[in-house]
């Protein structure tokens, strides 16, 4: 695809980040799978510049414009213009920006998670309840009495004026020096100032990628700074310390700690709504000693997307997240596509195996080899416990499973559950006896949508995966590393040109296919898996191209099935 990355510009501005925010997210750094051109949009030309990328063939946005109303960059009403466009993308969202800090612990006193700090409680900390980077956070802002509060508000009214006189300006208001006037110097009750309690203890994050109706939180990162004296907390200064750094942790040095972090973050995703944006949030938080965990902060995105990083890295993504960056985006891509409208007319790939489904296994004995590839892994690889065959058709590989070890299918501990999205195929492998679920569902989003069928051991999808596109492909690959606890077993047909040249000379376009090797290859192995088999040959000979299809079978096995995983996976009932 070819991306537009829409970027906050400080040509002209004033913010107290220009010196500091050197580089930019630019995508286009860390994956090569598609083409990226950034675009930096200025405030007071937003409309403009957005009409003029709008008119261009891009296939994609990405919106990166991060500015309030209280900044002097392009954000929130860039992105109100942008919205009404209805382009299709992914990235920070207007009504993202314009929720304060405030507001977001209202809504999660209200909802009763994330846990977040109290407001009465002294010590009790202050600081401004729009903006980022700890912006107007220093050594004063935590308050152990009423005069230290006094002071602190005072300082915080003086210097947040000039944000006030931009938002009065941003809102055409007729006398921004009058509005400015309005907030009372020493009042806690500020819309924009938020008077929380002080949590004493350490500071966290945890990336939360959005994933259709689900959500991954990542592995977490403890925030290690150089110490400086009395409580340690990030202030503007810090922040951007050399000597600050984002760490991964581990989850066996304190699995109870590590789960919770995960479990808050993900709560904190719900909370805010992020899962409207396609992309995601980044939690901060802060542990006190005996592990109690409080939503700080929530950012609108997950990944950093920064080539210069020092301390502010996407450890969590490269090392946690299976395919890494090149998954990442991909996955934002899928996440729009699967909320608004497929990349293909999937009921036109039904209907032609519903017509199939009755002729199907001849077919596949006299034109295919898929049956004897699906025996060879049947009686070589492990079966035990419960199995989801993607893209199921007429169950052969239940039907082969059993003839290969009968014992295992009369006394097989799990389930034996199958998906496809024809009618016609399911109701063929329903006969037949072999499997104890069978859905009607594309293989996309199954895993996500049937979570409350237990734990799965193994997944296994033959013939079928050239569907999709290579955004789709990444999302349920990774959706299989993080649901499956032992292995995941993949046919990949290698689809020539000549396949599709001659679907579209016959009409058929809908039925498009993808060579996917590269794209496996590219996932590599994950971290925590094991590439036990990949094995080339011949896989079927199209009955309407006429066309052979070769076929790679990739099995993967988890190394230590005994440990948890680094990533935790949600799935929320309603939407926001």
């Amino acid at each position: 695809m070819k991306i537009c990355v829409l970027q906050s510009s400080y040509e002209g501005s004033e913010s107290s980040l220009k010196e500091i925010d050197t580089s930019f997210p630019n995508p286009g750094a860390f994956t090569s799978q598609h083409s990226f051109e950034n675009r930096f949009i200025h405030r007071d030309t937003a409309k403009e510049e957005i009409d003029a990328i709008a008119a261009e063939d891009f296939d994609f946005y990405i919106n990166f414009l991060w500015g309030s109303l209280d900044d002097d960059v392009a954000g929130i009403q860039a992105s109100q213009y942008f919205e009404t466009l209805g382009l299709p993308s992914a990235g920070i969202r207007s009504w993202e920006r314009s929720m304060t800090k405030n507001d977001f612990y209202e809504t999660s006193r209200r909802r009763g998670a994330p846990p977040v700090p109290g407001t009465e409680r002294f010590p009790l900390f202050v600081k401004p309840a729009k903006g980022c980077a700890s912006q107007m956070i220093d050594e004063h802002s935590i308050c152990y009495n009423e005069t230290d509060l006094h002071k602190a508000l005072g300082r915080i009214n003086e210097r947040l004026r000039d944000s006030r006189l931009r938002r009065a300006k941003a809102l055409g208001l007729g006398d921004p020096q009058a509005y400015a006037d309005s907030y009372d110097a020493g009042s806690r009750s500020s819309d924009d100032i938020v008077v929380q309690e002080y949590i004493s203890g350490q500071d966290y994050t945890v990336s939360v990628i959005a994933m259709g109706a689900c959500a991954l939180a990542l592995q977490p990162c403890i925030v290690n700074s150089r110490q400086v004296p009395g409580e340690n907390f990030l202030t503007f200064d810090v922040k951007f310390d050399e000597q600050t750094r984002f760490e991964l942790i581990r989850r066996k040095d304190n699995p109870t700690l590590y789960d919770r972090l995960q479990e808050v973050a993900l709560e904190a995703f719900e909370t805010g709504g992020f899962r409207h944006s396609y992309m995601g949030c980044d939690v901060d938080m802060r542990a006190r000693p005996n592990g109690e965990v409080f939503a700080i902060e929530v950012n609108p995105q997950p990944a950093c997307f920064l080539p210069d990083a020092t301390g502010f890295s996407d450890s969590p993504i490269i090392e946690s997240l299976p395919g890494g960056h090149t998954a990442v985006v991909n996955i934002f891509i899928a996440n729009y596509y699967l909320q608004n409208g497929a990349l293909r007319e999937w009921s036109k790939v039904a209907g032609i195996y519903d017509n199939f489904a009755p002729s199907y296994d001849e077919t596949l004995q006299s034109a295919s080899q898929i049956e004897s590839i699906i025996r060879g892994v049947t009686r070589d690889f492990d079966y035990e416990g419960t199995v989801v065959d993607l893209a199921c058709g007429t169950g052969v590989f239940g039907r082969l499973l059993a003839e290969c070890r009968p014992g295992l299918h009369h006394h097989r501990r799990g389930k034996l559950l199958g998906f496809d999205i024809s009618r016609g195929m399911v109701d063929v492998c329903r006969t037949l006896g072999f499997y104890n679920e069978v859905h009607v569902g594309r293989m996309q989003t199954c895993l996500l949508e049937h979570l409350g069928l237990g734990e799965v051991d193994h997944i296994v999808c033959f013939s079928a995966i050239h569907f999709l596109s290579p955004e789709e492909f990444a999302f349920l690959l990774v959706s299989c590393f993080v649901v499956a606890r032992k292995s995941i077993t993949i046919g990949v047909d290698e689809i020539p040109d000549v396949y599709n040249e001659n679907l579209h000379n016959m009409d058929k376009s809908f039925m498009h296919s993808f060579n996917h090797i590269r794209n496996m290859e590219a996932l590599g192995k994950p971290r925590g898996w094991s590439l036990v088999q990949r094995q080339r040959q011949y896989g079927w000979n199209s009955p309407a191209t006429k066309n052979d299809v070769y076929t790679t079978t990739f099995r993967f096995e988890r190394i230590d099935q005994s440990s948890g995983h680094d990533v935790c996976l949600a799935r929320f009932a309603t939407p926001n």
